[in-house]
């Protein structure tokens, strides 16, 4: 996988006659050094110049502040790991427009939007970031000319000023555009619903019923914790072994996601989600079983620490996740479950922050607080995110034996603590199938 690593830059101009010139140049006095300037670097350790070039001109010609700058490499990063695994070369561009390396990165993103693994609004940012950089290569010659790499139009937009006149301007968008278009109705972060008891039943005891306790586990997690794809996939066994006691919940543990743990959050994101004690002594299980040793057999040095792995050693990525979402859909389906027909894993989060909304309200906890503790677990951005619990919670109560249960597991509740996960899911006992 590419990489985006933050150098130190000093500004130089060339000046051959001065004394202090080092190779001809000498720091521009006009400029500051930047001690964390973003550059793209491939998986075979070779810079992607023309991209970083464009990190420059976009922070010293158009003035862009540098977390700005940082957010845009950041989605060209995924345009270069895209490449990479679809072995082309970021200017292949044959005759054919549906063949030309831009359209089929179109085509992969709006994928991932309809499997709901990325939001609308994601994928429409990250194809303006990579239209954005063709167009600069371009003006800059280091690519062919626009037309030749993709259809642009010009369309006229009427508003109205402060006055009450009405005015156009023209823009120019290409078809390549990828349209944010949001779901409606009552819909939580990203546009998604929860399971109900009886969805959330039928998938887990899919899930335990097939030969694959590795995908069952993944599910599980995002489940109990509401961690993201991308954080669950990318645990590690340290990260669990340094997990440390929530003060409010005797049987939860914290572990740390983030930057400086290796493990990835949206955003990147710094924090801590909740784990159940007994959900991380399973983890730890499974890690130490044969079929995680046997993955961890096929993999590289870096991911050795990782409790997910694939059949192949590999980590888990965004597209190979897709495919296999696919292929249990289409099994949940033959199963006669077609309420799952469009179901994405997304929706695990979103099952688990209503359920704890619901269980931390039904406690007696102050609104203001609830807001807090789950925003807190969910690693939310913003308030008015969690407050959309709040707001679905009121529209769409859940019932009360489905978030119990999960209260009963975060509080150690006696009664429940021993069976907890294993009723909380509604599931027979998984046996390790390595």
């Amino acid at each position: 996988m590419s990489i985006v690593e933050n150098i130190h830059y000093t500004p130089m101009i060339f000046d051959q006659s001065n004394e202090k010139a080092d190779f001809g140049f000498i720091p521009d006095a006009l400029r500051k050094p930047l001690k964390a300037f973003p550059q793209l670097f491939f998986s075979n350790g070779e810079p992607w110049r023309e991209v970083n070039q464009y990190a420059f001109y976009r922070y010293f010609d158009l003035s862009k502040d540098l977390k700005t700058v940082s957010n845009e490499m950041s989605m060209l990063q995924g345009y270069a790991d895209w490449l990479e695994d679809q072995k082309l070369h970021w200017l292949h561009f044959p005759k054919v427009k549906r063949e030309r390396c831009i359209y089929k990165y179109r085509g992969y993103l709006i994928q991932l939007r309809d499997e709901q693994l990325i939001a609308p609004s994601t994928a429409s940012l990250k194809m303006n970031a990579v239209i954005a950089f063709y167009r600069w290569a371009s003006t800059e010659g280091l690519a062919e000319a626009r037309n030749k790499l993709f259809d642009e139009k010009v369309k006229t937009i009427q508003f109205f000023d402060k006055v009450g006149f009405s005015r156009t301007f023209n823009v120019t968008s290409t078809d390549l555009s990828i349209p944010n278009r949001a779901r409606s109705g009552a819909t939580l972060e990203d546009g998604l619903l929860p399971l109900s008891k009886v969805q959330n039943k039928i998938l887990m005891s899919y899930l335990a019923s097939q030969n694959s306790y590795e995908l069952y586990l993944i599910h599980k997690v995002s489940l109990l914790t509401g961690g993201r794809f991308e954080t669950v996939t990318t645990l590690t066994i340290d990260s669990l072994s340094l997990a440390t006691p929530d003060p409010q919940f005797p049987s939860v543990m914290r572990v740390r996601v983030g930057p400086g743990t290796s493990i990835k959050t949206k955003f990147n994101v710094s924090g801590s989600i909740l784990f159940p004690i007994k959900l991380i002594d399973e983890l730890v299980a499974y890690f130490e079983s044969t079929q995680a040793i046997l993955r961890r057999s096929k993999a590289s040095t870096g991911l050795q620490k990782n409790v997910f792995l694939t059949n192949r050693g590999n980590q888990y990525t965004v597209n190979s996740f897709g495919t296999i979402m696919h292929r249990l859909r289409e099994g949940l389906v033959k199963k006669g479950h077609a309420e799952l027909a469009n179901f994405h894993f997304h929706q695990l989060r979103a099952t688990f922050g209503t359920m704890l909304m619901t269980a931390v309200l039904d406690s007696g906890i102050k609104a203001s607080n609830a807001i807090v503790i789950v925003r807190d677990a969910l690693l939310h951005k913003d308030d008015s995110t969690t407050w959309k619990y709040i707001k679905f919670i009121e529209r769409e109560p859940l019932e009360e034996t489905f978030t119990q249960t999960l209260w009963d597991i975060f509080t150690g509740n006696e009664a429940q603590s021993s069976e907890g996960i294993q009723a909380y899911l509604d599931y027979g006992v998984v046996h390790d199938k390595g």
